[in-house]
């Protein structure tokens, strides 16, 4: 497991814990983004990482990023 941060461009994961402050977490739960997702990480733009969620993109900050661990889909 490792944090979204440090994952490779282009890469799927599944989101196995999220332990953000209780304002990120609200932002969050407001874009459907939950614990068991699958997220493809598109790109980095201005220090946030862009997740492509099913026909979302969302940036996240790299302080969010560190808190959010994943692992490989398979």
């Amino acid at each position: 497991m490792q944090s979204l941060n440090d994952v490779k461009i282009g890469g799927t994961y599944t989101i196995q814990w999220m332990m953000c402050s209780p304002h990120t977490m609200e932002m969050m739960k407001s874009h459907e983004l939950e614990e068991g997702m699958t997220v493809r990480v598109v790109g980095e733009f201005y220090g946030s990482v862009i997740l492509g969620v099913g026909d979302k993109r969302l940036a996240i900050g790299r302080d969010a990023a560190k808190e959010i661990k994943v692992s490989s889909f398979s």
